[in-house]
């Protein structure tokens, strides 16, 4: 059996395919282009999965998807997305119409958390957090070996969590979210406040082929001593931490996984949020829990096929 992994991101949206043991043998990519309306995008959802139908037939069995945003995991509605736009938007039971295979719609960080549990630590940790690091923040728990939801489905919305009362604006439309200081986009906002000559920054700093002013910039900044750009990923891992050490002493996870574009930044951010989180008062919980960052960057769209297989059949 095969299974679909579809995750939805702000920016990005990745399809795969995936057996039982997690290995890829396929996977299509596109912008989101949430602007352009749902329709239009679960169009397209369904032509990729119908392209893999075409090459695999009757072994896929099962889609699971991940969407960023507060999702309805029992409709399979994404309630609220702030980095898309939508709200209260159908896509597993649509999808499920137009491709004739049965779906399951979850947070995009509840699915990379199920990705994490399965292929990065194997089933051997029982209580972990998972933080999605991208456009904006999102994180998923598994507490004794199963997907946490809460009463709502949404539990799980740590990028929302207020770190600094009256802070900066968030995509949710509060202010002073742990999203607000550790989103790329805040991130980039930071950068541009301190860092003035951006067309250089590009200029010297961006990958080849991709001349941009991004956290990739950035990184590759601080990485040649740049100073601004060094500030920036402190204040963004002291925030991180300040939003951790919350949530760690809330869960007291055994494992924290940080995955997604921003943790590849991982060498100029640590230092500052393992600061904060030595730093607290009840020490326990802190001595014990592992930080792992994970070098997959899909994590979220294998989870979701994994979780599909698992429990798209039932």
């Amino acid at each position: 059996m095969l299974g679909i992994g579809i995750d939805i991101g702000g920016t990005n949206t990745k399809l795969v395919v995936v057996n039982r043991a997690g290995k890829l043998l396929a996977h299509e990519r596109f912008r989101t282009e949430a602007s352009k309306g749902s329709g239009f995008f679960i169009k397209r959802l369904a032509a990729v999965v119908e392209g893999f139908k075409r090459d695999y037939g009757r072994q896929l069995v099962s889609i699971g998807i991940g969407a960023a945003g507060d999702v309805d995991p029992e409709r399979g509605i994404l309630r609220f997305s702030p980095n898309l736009a939508w709200r209260s938007v159908k896509i597993a039971g649509p999808l499920e119409k137009l491709t004739g295979l049965p779906c399951v719609m979850e947070n995009d960080a509840n699915m990379a958390a199920w990705g994490a549990y399965e292929l990065e630590l194997g089933r051997k940790t029982a209580d972990i957090l998972t933080l999605t690091m991208g456009t904006g923040i999102g994180s998923g728990m598994i507490l004794a070996g199963k997907l946490y939801h809460g009463a709502t489905g949404s539990a799980g919305e740590a990028g929302h969590l207020i770190i600094e009362p009256d802070g900066r604006p968030c995509h949710c439309g509060g202010r002073g979210c742990l999203e607000a200081y550790c989103g790329s986009y805040a991130i980039m906002a930071r950068a541009r406040e301190l860092i003035k000559n951006e067309a250089a920054m590009v200029k010297k700093f961006s990958a080849p082929g991709h001349e941009k002013f991004n956290t990739i910039c950035l990184t590759n900044a601080a990485a040649a001593g740049h100073a601004g750009a060094r500030r920036v990923w402190a204040e963004t891992g002291h925030y991180l931490g300040m939003g951790l050490a919350g949530l760690i002493l809330l869960l007291n996870p055994g494992c924290v996984v940080l995955t997604g574009g921003v943790s590849r930044a991982r060498k100029w951010f640590l230092p500052a949020m393992c600061k904060i989180l030595n730093d607290q008062q009840i020490k326990t919980p802190f001595e014990k829990v592992k930080i792992k960052i994970s070098d997959s960057a899909d994590l979220g769209s294998h989870g979701a096929a994994l979780f599909g297989l698992e429990h798209g059949l039932k």
